[in-house]
């Protein structure tokens, strides 16, 4: 009987593919939809066809009923790297089997890289599952300050700027970049109001604050501004109580 190259090439490619352990999916857009639709973490499994650990895992560990049992809750994806060479780059991939835990399909939170018995696995994806629902509860409940905060905005309360600006101080330290960006974007409406308001914003404990708040202030005030984030307390002090003299219409020198 003939065998045609194209069809022995059809083979081939059926030989290379990697081994996805049952009830995994390889659609990893719709894992993420999915997981941003139900809010739940995703577990991506970044494997290939010649890797040796990687057909352990799936033959093993990830067949093991109290692993099955840990991803039951949770979106999981398996990546084949040849097959899918962009999203190896994406994430950074330099070796499989590497598994990333994505919040809601969106931030990474955890990863862990090479071969791994069942218990060991495990201990990891219980903690990356648990940091993945905490990184979701806290961005929920960002999203909900800064919502609280647009009202503060449109408020007429003679306190309601300095509300605004003391929850927004708190989402500066966040982890998440976009809940950071879009809490400076609501200072500058502050500073384009009262500047004064965020001064406080220079003493906070936490460098992150102090940094958006001076960034949004100096953007506001323009050169003459110059109280450095990281500088000491007493110095900063020293510097805040000279401009809010100076934006009340005082005596106050500016960094005087």
């Amino acid at each position: 009987m003939k065998i045609y190259p194209v069809f022995l090439l059809m083979i081939a490619a059926s030989t290379l593919r990697a081994d996805i352990p049952a009830g995994w999916s390889t659609d990893y857009p719709g894992t993420l939809s999915a997981a941003a639709s139900k809010q739940r973490p995703a577990l991506v499994f970044f494997t290939a066809s010649w890797c040796g650990p990687c057909k352990l895992m799936s033959r093993v560990t990830l067949a093991d009923a109290r692993v099955q049992q840990g991803i039951a809750g949770i979106e999981h994806v398996a990546v084949d790297i040849d097959a899918h060479p962009d999203l190896a780059s994406k994430y950074g991939i330099n070796a499989v089997p590497t598994f990333v835990m994505l919040s809601a399909g969106e931030d990474e939170v955890e990863r862990t890289t090479g071969y791994e018995a069942t218990g060991d696995f495990m201990q990891w994806l219980t903690a990356g599952v648990a940091e993945a629902q905490d990184v979701m509860i806290r961005k929920a409940v960002a999203k909900k300050d800064l919502g609280d905060v647009d009202q503060l905005l449109v408020s007429t309360g003679t306190d309601s700027l300095q509300e605004a600006a003391v929850k927004l101080f708190d989402l500066c330290d966040e982890r998440d970049a976009a809940i950071v960006k879009e809490a400076a974007e609501r200072l500058k409406a502050i500073a384009s109001r009262a500047p004064s308001v965020l001064l406080d914003g220079l003493d906070d404990a936490r460098l992150a604050t102090r940094i958006q708040v001076a960034n949004v202030l100096g953007a506001k005030i323009g050169d003459l501004f110059d109280v450095d984030p990281w500088s000491d307390a007493a110095t900063r002090e020293k510097k805040i109580r000279a401009w809010r003299q100076q934006l009340a219409g005082g005596a106050g020198k500016p960094g005087g």
